[in-house]
């Protein structure tokens, strides 16, 4: 009942002062569009970059392979790719295994996570319909290095000589392809460019991104293939990767190794060219696609609007508390209590907020519907926009409270005989 009262007072004094409420209303509405639109961009690369990329980068690195051009096999026959080209490769693999602190290794090829490189290949079940998906060729020790878990099935036999060739697929293709992910392992697909090259699942793994604020995409890793170098010549290098036992990495660990094994990985015609952990990678990665300047734009963004309401309300409502000091001070002397009084003013100013929040959420649904949001990297779903608007309308409430409290705290630290006798 007596919040029944309150309220009705409440809402008396904000009708009464309509004309000089009109200002805070437009205030407020603006900032909520704008504020709502700047946390939404954030909502979208936050949750995005807390979705799991299906494997982890934590203690890994790339090391870079290059050739000397001046030593390559002079023929481009098996055998010779054999002895001077895949054979030296494999002992690079074997020394960066014996490297300190090395827990596992790996030879890969293709699609690559925080680059541009990428490597598609479309795979059917009946030559009809293709499904597109980033390829990546692996060793089998890949799935250690990179904390790859499968759902279901298994990693063993994993040679590219093996017919049709084993493969691994993310969960995403093998729903797209079977329309399910149970029952899968040890069906086959084709090549959709060319039907001899089968393959057999071997397994399915979690949904993979080439990078934290990706989407999903599909991938399949199947064993590094010889004929790779029989169709492609010397352009495709094979890149390593390894993982650093926790312990052992530490920030200089890639130019120990780097100083390191400079000599040891000279295997004719190859030399070590680089070496960079994957963490280093996507720092790198974020900057060079604007992702971070983007990100800190916008938290500034959402700062500044912070900071803006928060001295806007603060002074509109230090005026008007000291405007109606009189007012507070007669309801004092009445037998209201300072706590009562202070309540009634705050709640004055988050009714003003939430009466300017109902058409600022028209104006950002509409926002919405026009796909005006930024959505490359995340859905705009109801899930989102509410989230976004109790954030922003959580945050701003906040923001309403301690510009009143600061004045209103102020103004009933005086006596109300002192400010009847003032007015």
């Amino acid at each position: 009942m007596e919040s029944n009262l309150m309220l009705k007072q409440i809402i008396n004094q904000l009708w009464n002062r309509r004309r000089s409420n009109g200002w805070l209303f437009a205030e407020l509405f603006i900032v909520f569009v704008l504020l709502w639109y700047c946390l939404d961009i954030l909502y979208g690369f936050t949750s995005t970059g807390l979705q799991p990329k299906g494997y982890d980068i934590e203690h890994v690195y790339q090391v870079i392979i290059r050739a000397n051009p001046t030593q390559l096999p002079a023929e481009r026959t098996l055998e010779a790719l054999q002895a001077q080209w895949i054979e030296p490769q494999e002992e690079i693999l074997r020394r960066i295994e014996q490297y300190p602190g090395v827990e596992s290794a790996a030879m890969w090829l293709g699609s690559d996570a925080y680059t541009r490189h990428i490597m598609y290949q479309g795979y059917t079940l009946d030559s009809v319909k293709v499904q597109l998906a980033n390829i990546r060729y692996v060793s089998a020790a890949y799935f250690d290095v990179m904390r790859i878990p499968l759902q279901v099935g298994q990693v063993r036999e994993w040679e590219a000589s093996t017919y049709p060739t084993p493969a691994v697929i993310t969960c995403d293709m093998a729903d797209s392809l079977f329309h399910t992910t149970d029952n899968v392992v040890g069906r086959e697909i084709k090549d959709y460019y060319d039907s001899g090259f089968r393959y057999r699942i071997a397994g399915v793994c979690d949904r993979q991104k080439r990078d934290d604020y990706a989407r999903y995409e599909p991938f399949i890793l199947t064993p590094l293939p010889r004929w790779l170098y029989t169709s492609y010549g010397f352009n495709n290098y094979v890149n390593y990767c390894f993982r650093v036992r926790p312990e052992m990495d530490t920030p200089d660990f890639a130019d120990r190794f780097y100083r390191a094994m400079t000599p040891q990985l000279q295997v004719a015609p190859f030399y070590l060219f680089e070496v960079n952990s994957y963490a280093a990678q996507k720092v790198e990665r974020d900057a060079a696609e604007g992702v971070t300047p983007y990100i800190r734009g916008a938290e500034l963004v959402v700062l500044f609007f912070a900071f803006n309401v928060f001295i806007g309300l603060l002074g509109t409502f230090w005026f008007r508390t000291r405007y109606r000091r009189s007012e507070i001070a007669l309801r004092m002397a009445m037998g209201s209590s300072r706590a009562r009084i202070r309540t009634q003013l705050m709640g004055e100013g988050l009714l003003l907020l939430f009466a300017s929040a109902i058409p600022a959420l028209v104006v950002c649904f509409n926002l919405v519907a026009a796909d005006v949001t930024i959505t490359s990297e995340a859905d705009a779903t109801p899930l989102r926009f509410w989230t976004v608007v109790i954030i922003t309308l959580l945050f701003m409430a906040l923001m309403v409270l301690l510009g009143i409290w600061f004045p209103a705290q102020k103004a009933m630290q005086i006596e109300p005989a002192e400010a009847l006798h003032e007015d």
